[in-house]
């Protein structure tokens, strides 16, 4: 059992403590790195250093995040048929609420208008600064009201999963505080906001979900951020109510505001003693348009801007007014990426000459069991694959421990199109690292599906220009480089997009060898017709045309790609070119897995073996999506586009009707 499977079931109380120990075992670290090369610096101190300390411990619980394989919903992260409205509501609330007091404390003489300081540009720093305020309350609720707050309440009394988020909240908040938190600033900041957050703790057990509590926390964000950096208000120091009502300027800090948040914490204790925590049951159709709409789950957010900004110019910024949180959020991620990547990205490209190991390249349609097989072929010593991590922050990996830690939020636990786990250290297809590097690909079109005739050309070979060729060959080359930078293992790579280019890659990476798996054509096309509503809807910048999206385009994709793989793999010695069929490999992994290594020519170890029989056991439980029943005309269609290939394959008609 490996330590983040050990972590995983420990107590509530016990990951609490070992994240403890993790922070301050990399604070001291990080103190005894400064004192040896003689740096003027201590995590002790204010600004940089309790900064550092900060950034470490919110790391450090995204990390823990990721050894977990719950369900979003234990979470809270599900919504109802209402949730937009739930969203819209905590939003109103919780600027409405935070406006009156401001305008009540203006009223009372403590905040002074003063229009004169709010210039053109200080409005528009403090609008755009408004926009991040949707982003930055969905990751605090998704780490105290959802991840802290469900873990808690697993083995603990309602009282304690509530208060002990709260607690962690206010010392966080406390500890940006000017004068630390010791000081008297830092002090009332942490009262103001443990009793705040116990306030929206509570409401996520009332509703059932961190949507209505999030809301709410970005209103009140919203309007503090706009006041604070609009200078619309200034404080009369003078006044004798100013330690009641917005002591060193701040309503946060205000003995006057603690006392209608704790009003309303009462409130909200009476309805759940009275009515109970409410359990929202997931529904398809929900779950679907939830998804669609979250603003921290586009997994390409952290491509650097010079590869977003082509992309957005080239759809002439067309975006929908529905998904501009998530384009902010997408933004803003990629903007601290690309300040954060950029030594390494500098640096890696001179310092990294070396010629990697002939790669072995798993191929298929989307949904034909591609992951299912590099799951188990990457439990091998011998490869090496590249994990979420990795392939979504591909310009950053080899330093950037932090910005491992902060995919976690964006990280969905489940795969939205098959639930299947997902965490940072999953292996994932390097298809998204040679998009977040500016290398061409079709898998852009997921971001801004109405440009999908554009992007799909990127499926084959004969649809890159020359230059597109050399900078998508550049790319795959450093990729490689970094993912055996410290050890010369071969590179495992899964990638549907690379069914269509064989060509491309025999001719860049020599001796390379291929992995092709098939299903059933009647599964694979509706499992892409899931995966166009509910996998690329965490992606989508834009609403996708009706008739015009990757799953109206998936039959024909999947025809060429099969015919160019075909073509184009004829040309290579029979050892570096292997078929399987999924069902085989579900049947019985173990002997679809020999029978790849046997027609590749290579010899499986005792150790991945083992390795392997202990993978199966761990998703014996794993249950598969179960579609909707096949159109009759949906399946003559299939029928006749993949007619050959139901016949090269095998699939029977009694294959054919068990598939429909």
């Amino acid at each position: 059992m490996n330590l983040s499977t050990r972590i995983a079931r420990f107590s509530p109380l016990a990951k609490l403590a070992v994240w403890a120990a993790s922070v301050v075992a990399m604070a001291a670290c990080l103190e005894a790195g400064a004192w040896l090369i003689g740096a003027d610096f201590s995590v002790l101190e204010k600004n940089g250093g309790s900064t550092s300390v900060i950034l470490i411990a919110f790391g450090s619980l995204l990390a823990m995040m990721a050894v977990e394989s719950r369900p979003m919903a234990d979470y809270g992260l599900i919504a109802d048929a209402a949730w937009h409205r739930r969203a819209g509501l905590g939003l109103a609330i919780g600027a409405g609420c935070y406006a009156v007091y401001c305008l009540a404390v203006g009223l009372a003489g403590v905040f002074v208008p003063h229009p004169e300081e709010a210039t053109a540009g200080r409005l528009v720093a403090a609008s755009l600064t408004m926009l991040a305020a949707g982003p930055v309350a969905v990751t605090q609720q998704i780490i105290f009201s959802g991840y802290l707050q469900s873990t808690l309440r697993d083995r603990h009394s309602r009282a304690v999963a509530v208060a002990l988020p709260a607690v962690l909240f206010g010392l966080a908040t406390a500890a940006t505080a000017r004068d630390g938190l010791t000081g008297p600033v830092g002090q009332r900041l942490f009262v103001g906001m443990l009793i705040f957050q116990a306030v929206l703790g509570s409401l996520r057990l009332r509703t059932g979900s961190i949507v209505f509590p999030a809301g709410l926390l970005a209103g009140c964000i919203a309007v503090r951020k706009f006041v604070a950096k609009s200078h619309l208000l200034g404080t009369e120091w003078s006044h004798p109510a100013v330690p009641l009502l917005a002591p060193d300027g701040d309503p946060r800090q205000a003995p006057m505001l603690w006392g209608v948040l704790a009003a309303s914490l009462v409130g909200v204790a009476i309805a759940l003693a009275r009515w109970g925590e409410r359990r929202i049951e997931p529904d398809a159709g929900v779950d679907a348009s939830f998804k669609r709409y979250m603003p921290l789950s586009n997994l390409l957010g952290l491509a650097p801007l010079d590869c977003w900004l082509p992309v957005l110019w080239q759809a002439r910024w067309r975006i929908g007014l529905p998904y501009v949180p998530r384009a902010i959020a997408s933004l803003i991620g990629s903007t601290l990426m690309t300040l954060l990547s950029l030594p390494e990205r500098l640096l890696a490209p001179l310092m990294l000459r070396h010629t990697p190991p002939p790669p072995v390249f798993i191929v298929g349609m989307n949904r034909s069991g591609t992951t299912h097989l590099h799951n188990l072929l990457a439990l091998d010593p011998q490869f090496r694959s590249p994990r979420n991590h990795e392939a979504f922050n591909p310009h950053g990996f080899l330093t950037g421990w932090l910005t491992t830690a902060l995919l976690t939020p964006l990280m969905t636990w489940r795969r939205p199109m098959d639930s299947v786990q997902m965490t940072v250290f999953t292996a994932q297809e390097e298809e998204f690292a040679l998009a977040c590097m500016g290398a061409p690909s079709p898998y852009w079109s997921f971001c801004l599906p109405r440009e999908i005739a554009h992007h799909d050309r990127y499926w084959h070979a004969d649809g890159f220009s020359e230059s597109e060729r050399r900078r998508w060959q550049s790319s795959y080359r450093l990729l490689m480089r970094k993912l055996t930078a410290w050890r010369r293992q071969t590179p495992l790579l899964k990638n549907p997009a690379n069914t269509g280019r064989v060509a491309m890659l025999a001719e860049l990476f020599p001796g390379a060898k291929f992995v092709h798996i098939v299903r059933h054509p009647h599964d694979v096309w509706r499992s892409n017709q899931r995966l166009t509503e509910h996998g690329l809807a965490v992606f989508q910048l834009q609403t996708p045309y009706a008739q015009e999206n990757f799953g109206s385009r998936a039959l024909d994709t999947y025809r060429g790609l099969m015919d160019a793989f075909y073509r184009d793999s004829a040309a290579l010695p029979d050892d570096q070119v292997a078929e399987v069929r999924f069902e085989d490999v579900e049947a019985d992994p173990q002997a679809a897995v020999l029978d790849v290594y046997r027609q590749l020519g290579l010899t499986p170890s005792a150790a991945y073996l083992a390795r392997l029989s202990d993978y199966m056991e761990g998703v014996r439980n794993y249950r598969k999506n179960r579609h909707a029943v096949l159109d009759p005309a949906d399946r003559a269609k299939i029928d006749q586009v993949m007619a050959p290939y139901l016949a090269a394959w095998g699939y029977t008609a009694a294959e054919a009707k068990r598939a429909a």
